[in-house]
């Protein structure tokens, strides 16, 4: 297994788990977001006020498939990313896939502490977010369930993930 993807919903913590779980396995961390905006010259928001969503998940779906070059890597992916265009089935055929499970008012929480701006909540009052997000985390959790094994991500200890990851790899 030369790469992992890690999936969830937005604000469960799946780049800084990337970056530290990289740190401890020897491996490389990456993040689906910046990897887009590298490419395409473009905030991921910039692009979704300028294109829609449609054009810019056939873009990070394409930005995906391109992973297959990376080798001993740990790609966060976007909170939408196993949602469209058969992305999920890929990443469990290709790499090792890890979903970051947390509840939605920690979504919430999170994400209302955030300084990162989110194309699909910027402008919400605290109310309209935990009644978008509880609506569209559930919607979205038949994708993130496909994931070969999950993880609580409140309170995650790191180390417990890392075990966790290598006894995956191992296997």
């Amino acid at each position: 297994m030369d790469r992992i993807y890690l999936v969830g919903y937005m604000g469960a913590g799946k780049s800084l788990i990337a970056r530290k779980l990289a740190n401890k396995i020897g491996w490389t961390p990456f993040d689906l977001d910046l990897l887009f905006e590298e490419k395409f010259k473009i905030s991921v928001n910039s692009f979704f006020d300028k294109y829609g969503e449609s054009l810019f998940r056939k873009f990070e779906s394409e930005l995906l498939r391109e992973t297959m070059s990376i080798n001993k890597g740990i790609i966060a992916t976007g909170g939408g990313t196993p949602c469209f265009l058969d992305n999920m089935d890929w990443m469990n055929k290709n790499g090792l896939t890890v979903f970051i499970e947390v509840s939605p008012l920690t979504s919430v929480h999170r994400l209302m502490q955030s300084k990162k701006k989110r194309p699909l909540i910027y402008g919400k009052s605290e109310e309209e977010l935990v009644e978008y997000i509880t609506k569209h985390y559930a919607s979205r959790m038949t994708y993130y369930q496909k994931a070969k094994f999950t993880i609580k991500g409140e309170n995650c200890n790191i180390d417990k993930i890392v075990e966790n990851v290598k006894n995956r790899i191992d296997e």
